[in-house]
């Protein structure tokens, strides 16, 4: 059976991880989760050779990838970059050409800027564009809510982290299946305390295509602003 176009095959897929530094996730309430999910899609993405790349904002002056996850992708390529979209980097666009993927799993910081503005771009390349809300963040929760509304309408397509392993696996009983199961069970316990905290209150709101009026939601709505954004990258 010919599968649908519209879910992801590990064999065209790259994952890529946008600016997940510490000077951008420290104001972000949800960080350990996001980070959580990030850790899982490389792990998977590992063993079933899925190729990843990783990018940094202005490392020079606001450091490198968080620990937790340079560790974990190892001799991945990370591109530093100015721009804030990916693909406004040289050679950002070269190794994800040399990849030879056209399906893209979007993850990583700000939603609203840095990933909203490189899945644009890829769109408008060719690009299939997946993006699991689990695993993109903003410092404020109507930036990052709004975000994957507009990149659902512009033809992203806005899943879970879940989701995004299951389409990659394809099929249970498979040696694959099997070696990422325990990754999967290991998590279970985490993800359902999750979705009985606030982190995880908007499941609904993604969904909607009906948009509020931003100007009645309170600005510090789930996470605090911070001095520091992805627009500081060049001060």
């Amino acid at each position: 059976m010919e599968r649908s176009e519209k879910l992801l095959s590990r064999e065209n897929s790259a994952l890529v991880i946008v600016d997940a530094q510490e000077v951008f996730l420290k104001p972000i309430k949800v960080r350990n989760l996001i980070v959580e999910n990030i850790q899982l899609l490389v792990q998977v993405a590992k063993q079933l050779e899925v190729p990843i790349i990783a990018t940094t904002q202005n490392a020079e002056k606001l450091g490198a990838l968080t620990p937790k996850l340079a560790e974990l992708i190892g001799d991945t390529p990370v591109v530093d970059k100015l721009c804030f979209s990916c693909l406004g980097s040289e050679p950002f666009a070269q190794h994800l050409q040399a990849t030879g993927r056209s399906q893209v799993v979007l993850v990583g910081v700000e939603a609203h800027i840095c990933v909203m503005q490189t899945a644009l771009d890829m769109l408008r390349a060719g690009y299939t564009v997946h993006i699991p809300y689990d695993a993109v963040a903003s410092r404020l929760k109507r930036d990052w809510k709004y975000a994957l509304l507009r990149l659902s309408s512009s033809g992203a397509i806005v899943s879970t982290v879940e989701s995004v392993i299951y389409e990659w696996l394809y099929e249970a009983g498979s040696d694959s299946f099997r070696e990422v199961l325990p990754l999967l069970k290991s998590r279970e316990q985490a993800r359902q305390e999750a979705e009985d905290s606030d982190e995880e209150e908007d499941d609904e709101d993604v969904e909607t295509p009906a948009i509020e009026d931003p100007n009645q939601e309170q600005e510090n709505e789930g996470t605090e602003a911070s001095p520091t954004s992805e627009t500081d990258s060049e001060e």
